[in-house]
């Protein structure tokens, strides 16, 4: 019996060990700034966002969408006018409000690199063909034109969505304005993500988009209220969870549509029992009019209303901590007296006492 024991112990000693394989080690940590819903007060926000932006050492600024409120005459355009009365009618202003946009939130950033997104606004008396043709150049940017002709060297075609690599992780910036991902643009994110899925060099997905997928603490502003229900939103969640098991890769999702800041918005009763939870943010804080913070979330998530501002991201592609995201607000002592003056003191006042809407609004805006 003592005899057998040894035998296999030493059979058992005698096989060679295989190293576990060791995680991937992190990549140099980086910064970017995101926001989104700059109607309204924007043409003041922005340009302390810019400048915020480059003291944080960010790569690039990436806008979610809702640039000019298009329905009505944003208050900062009023305030910019209000010497001339002829340009504060709407077909004066619906006609300008794009460039007037490019050239108060824009043009702040000088070749700073920045990203944008489309919101609901953008199809209020706009055409999709419009928006491309106004924003051809942000559109179709460097880092968006080669990764585009990466994908197929024969894609030539500027788009609202699109994505684009930044040192291990792939940035997808998603077209959601009518509430719904159309066909063609779902099967091209669902080639995107299996393509990052196989891909080791990328380590983290960064999918980021106007309105927030369905099923958050947001439902009731949000892809829910699209004409499918909030089907197309449901795939597209259902097939980051199903990269995020197969790949082990992180997933993280940026939102706005809603005007305030919010963190854990897809840890909900019906994600928890219907797949899993993906980490969602969603900071609609760059000038539209201040919403309420559902109640029900303030006891554990972190949050901020009646505030601007952007949200900070530190990126650790391959760490344990891949994303790192912090609110800043920005202050009406930010503007500093160029703005206030270029303004008019009216359209401060308006823009950090009255800009605020106790309930949210469950429409269209």
């Amino acid at each position: 019996m003592r005899r057998f024991a040894l035998l296999l112990l030493l059979a058992t000693t005698s096989i060679p060990l295989v190293p576990a394989a060791e995680p991937p080690k992190p990549l140099p940590s980086w910064n970017f700034v995101v926001s989104g819903d700059s109607r309204n007060c924007g043409d003041l926000i922005m340009p302390v966002i810019a400048r915020r932006a480059k003291l944080a050492g960010a790569r690039f600024y990436w806008h979610l969408g809702d640039l000019r409120a298009l329905y009505k005459i944003d208050e900062d355009f009023a305030g910019l006018h209000r010497n001339d009365p002829a340009a504060l009618t709407m077909d004066a202003y619906v006609k300008v409000a794009w460039d007037d946009f490019a050239q108060n939130q824009v043009a702040p950033f000088g070749g700073f690199p920045f990203f944008l997104g489309k919101g609901n606004h953008e199809v209020i008396t706009k055409t999709p063909e419009q928006f491309v043709n106004q924003f051809r150049k942000l559109l179709d940017s460097e880092p968006i034109r080669r990764q585009r002709e990466a994908d197929d060297k024969n894609d030539h075609t500027v788009r609202a969505y699109y994505h684009w690599k930044e040192s291990g992780v792939d940035l997808i910036n998603l077209d959601n304005a009518y509430s719904t991902f159309d066909d063609t643009q779902l099967a091209w994110a669902m080639k995107v993500i299996a393509a990052d899925e196989a891909d080791a060099a990328v380590r983290l997905l960064i999918v980021g988009m106007h309105e927030s997928l369905p099923n958050s603490y947001t439902l009731d502003h949000s892809m829910n209220q699209g004409k499918d229900d909030g089907a197309s939103g449901v795939k597209l969640y259902n097939r980051l969870l199903e990269f995020r098991k197969k790949s082990g890769k992180p997933v993280h999702v940026f939102s706005s549509h809603s005007h305030y800041y919010l963190t854990d918005i897809y840890n909900t009763a019906y994600w928890q029992s219907n797949g899993g939870v993906l980490p969602g943010w969603l900071i609609g804080t760059a000038g539209a009019e201040h919403y309420s913070v559902p109640p029900e979330v303030k006891s554990f998530a972190t949050w901020a209303e009646n505030q601007y501002g952007y949200a900070v991201v530190h990126v650790t592609p391959g760490g344990p901590h891949a994303l790192e995201v912090r609110f800043m607000p920005v202050k009406r002592e930010d503007l500093g007296p160029d703005l206030v003056n270029r303004f008019g003191q009216d359209a401060v006042d308006f823009c950090f006492s009255q800009n605020w809407s106790a309930t949210l609004h469950k429409d269209a805006y």
